[in-house]
């Protein structure tokens, strides 16, 4: 039996990446979180386990959120269903630990909840006809089991059995008596629907304010715990209780397989597709959120030419006020040495970066206008750490080893995103070790961004390129005259310095603001 799945292609062999360190580092785990208003118990869930290589899978993946985002009604009616396998989930658990009543009890209302999923599920593909090919396979596999025999069967099995067991309200006790009127052996007669009205003995044979029935009951079998004590009450209840599981024992022993083949069988093929519809609904709040505060998604188109045009950071737009700066960038097979001014979003369009891939790999609608892009087989970040922690080595030579360590798995199909690589040390030293990376890199052929302040390092983009990636220059452009921050990157353009000098003066931090300031406080 085929793999029921709304998130993996038939041909995805689910390869990982071997480094899922950009998911902190780009803040992937923040922006998707799959632990809000999850929908299939307490299971914990990565979202490392959900990127995928295969680009039928990230293609059919895009395609369904597309078809998601523009029906919201089928989105929400999904998801209430959703709702209703979790449901079935916590039920098992809970007569994990019934006894054979409670049991056949949560065994109905299980096969209840199936029987209302498949025909909520297939109502709402009738409603909602879909095209995408994942949710086209779902409907496919739902009106399979809607329309079968075995389906119809379990619908009337459901109806008799839940009927009966719902209209129960008095069981039928005889007792034989020896000849001193004493009970030798007793047993249930009859399981009723009608309830037992309280009486006598003499009110049974006169017939008095009572109807003639049956079902008026001349003494109690148990009385009031006035009269026993708690030791014999707890007998008599459990004397009862074990005549009524052997009445019910047989009947739960057809009926739980009846169970078994339809919930076994049938409902636990849709088990996997809550963990699945978890990681939907947690990136459905991410594109919702985009799309009303106005952004654009767009769907990813396959190419060597890599350019993407309106790229904008997902996090930031989701966070901020103001409107986030569009870039374009022309990808190529690049290495791009980024430089410009302090607080001018060289970080902010590096991690933009990361993001586009990290959810292309997740076959999700990409943050720009347009993109060609090329699938990666590992997305390498090394941002500047600015945690208080010890290191082993220090520092610097702890962003040796984790570079290095990197470059042992680096390939022409990677990516790699390092922002101020080596700031723990001169500049001279930096420019050096960096510039024996990036040529390195650069012959290996992999594509990236070298986010630096290091200025003398964008020499080497004017050199004739000697590998297969070509390296060049990006800058985080800013207004020459008036020094403000525009949030673009450009091409080709390149700044000799961070201009350090305006966030001095912006915290007061000039010689001449400093002497003044000490100077007022004396």
């Amino acid at each position: 039996m085929n793999e029921l799945t709304i998130l993996w292609y038939e041909t995805d062999k689910k390869e990982s990446f071997k480094d899922y360190k950009f998911v902190q580092t780009l803040g992937i785990d923040k922006m998707i979180n799959l632990t809000l208003n999850h929908t299939s118990g307490e299971v914990d869930m990565s979202i490392n386990d959900f990127f995928s290589k295969d680009q039928k899978t990230i293609i059919n993946r895009c395609e369904m959120f597309k078809e998601l985002m523009e029906d919201s009604e089928l989105f929400n009616g999904l998801n209430n269903n959703f709702e209703m396998l979790a449901q079935i989930s916590d039920l098992r658990k809970e007569k994990e630990h019934s006894q054979n009543n409670e049991s056949m009890l949560y065994s109905i209302k299980e096969l209840e909840l199936y029987v209302d999923y498949i025909v909520r599920m297939h109502t709402l593909f009738v409603n909602h006809p879909v095209k995408s090919y994942f949710l086209l396979k779902l409907k496919n596999e739902i009106d399979s089991i809607f329309f079968s025999e075995d389906f119809s069967n379990v619908c009337n099995d459901v109806n008799q059995q839940s009927h009966s067991i719902k209209h129960i309200n008095s069981i039928t006790i005889g007792v034989n008596l020896n000849a001193q009127l004493q009970p030798i052996e007793a047993g249930v007669i009859k399981v009723n629907e009608t309830r037992y009205v309280s009486g006598s003995f003499i009110d049974k044979v006169l017939r008095i304010n009572s109807v003639d029935s049956d079902y008026v009951c001349m003494a109690s079998m148990i009385p009031s715990t006035k009269e026993l004590s708690q030791d014999e009450f707890a007998v008599l209840r459990s004397s009862l209780n074990n005549a009524l599981n052997k009445v019910f024992s047989s009947a739960l022993k057809s009926w739980k397989r009846i169970v078994r083949k339809y919930i076994v069988d049938s409902l636990d093929r849709f088990w996997v597709l809550t963990f699945e519809w978890r990681f939907v609904e947690a990136c459905m709040q991410l594109l919702q959120s985009l799309n009303k505060n106005g952004y654009n998604l767009c769907e990813p188109l396959f190419g060597e030419n890599e350019e993407i045009s309106g790229l904008y950071n997902p996090l930031l737009a989701t966070n901020s006020d103001k409107r986030v700066v569009l870039n374009d960038i022309k990808i190529n097979n690049s290495i791009f040495i980024l430089t410009g001014p302090n607080q001018g979003g060289k970080s902010i369009f590096t991690q933009a970066i990361g993001i586009l891939y990290a959810m292309l790999h997740l076959g999700l609608p990409l943050p720009a206008n347009q993109a060609v892009v090329c699938p990666v087989d590992a997305i390498y970040t090394h941002f500047m750490d600015t945690s208080d922690r010890n290191y082993r080595y220090g520092r610097f030579e702890s962003e040796c080893q984790e570079i290095q360590s990197i470059s042992q798995h680096i390939t022409d199909s990677s990516l790699f995103l390092f922002d101020e690589a080596f700031s723990s040390t001169s500049a001279d030293e930096a420019i050096v070790i960096s510039k024996e990376i990036l040529y390195a890199f650069s012959e290996i052929g992999a594509k990236g961004i070298w986010t630096t302040h290091l200025h003398g390092l964008c020499c080497i983009a004017d050199e004739e390129p000697n590998g297969k990636s070509r390296i060049s220059n990006l800058t985080a452009e800013l207004c020459e005259e008036s020094h403000e921050r525009l949030y673009r990157i450009v091409k080709g353009a390149k700044y000799g310095s961070s201009y350090a000098g305006d966030i001095a003066q912006k915290y007061h931090l000039t010689k001449t603001e400093i002497i003044e300031n000490r100077n007022l406080l004396y």
